[in-house]
């Protein structure tokens, strides 16, 4: 409840302060370089970690991890209000446990032989994108609409006692390409240096980082 409170508040408040003002003056120029590295939420592999533990009770030392999604986009302002870049996105789940297996021999006698599992997988969407900037009354601060299209790519590896037993280009990505709308914010505590903040689909639905430009 807490996180989805934060993420609303959020959203609410990047909305506002893009559509609070309109005037001529702006944060970014024609011929301006934007790098953006970032980090975003929420992580909806954690919620496929938290189904397969309570999916499998009795395996032991069970222990799970997330990232992301993070990314970074680089941005070249085209003009003063349009801007095309590219955009890469990447998130990741990790799960290990130990488990009771019963082998069965040539004899048909079997035995409970315990063993270490580790289940892997990555994503990858690199978009191109393109943004079209509002003009506001704050030059620090710049606002924008963004759309983007690229691809979409998951890799998944399963190890058995730290051997790999199964490692490709999951079978389980439905489409090969990923597609992004969002409004975002950039704020300029120097000339150079700031904050950005993006709200979307098609990748996190909340992000926050840094801004450089040139």
């Amino acid at each position: 409840m807490m996180k989805k409170t934060v993420y609303l508040t959020m959203v609410v408040a990047l909305v506002s302060l893009i559509f609070s003002t309109n005037a001529s003056a702006q944060g970014v120029r024609q011929g301006n370089i934007i790098i953006d590295p970032y980090y975003g939420g929420p992580n909806f592999g954690k919620a496929f970690i938290q189904a397969v533990e309570e999916q499998n009770p009795g395996n032991s030392n069970f222990n799970a991890s997330a990232i992301g999604p993070a990314g970074l986009r680089i941005e070249y302002m085209l003009g003063d209000r349009i801007g095309l870049g590219v955009d890469a996105i990447y998130n990741s789940r990790n799960i290990t446990f130990n488990a009771n297996d019963t082998i069965t021999d040539g004899n048909g006698n079997q035995t409970i032989e315990t063993n270490n599992y580790e289940y892997d997988m990555k994503r990858l969407r690199v978009q191109m994108r393109f943004n079209y900037h509002f003009q506001i009354d704050n030059p620090a601060l710049d606002s924008y609409f963004g759309v983007g299209a690229g691809t979409n790519n998951r890799f998944r590896t399963t190890y058995e006692n730290g051997v790999e037993i199964d490692g490709e280009l999951s079978n389980l990505t439905l489409l090969k390409f990923s597609l992004r709308a969002c409004l975002g914010m950039r704020y300029y505590f120097t000339d150079n240096i700031g904050l950005n903040a993006e709200i979307g689909i098609g990748g996190p639905l909340v992000s926050g980082g840094i801004s450089v430009k040139f």
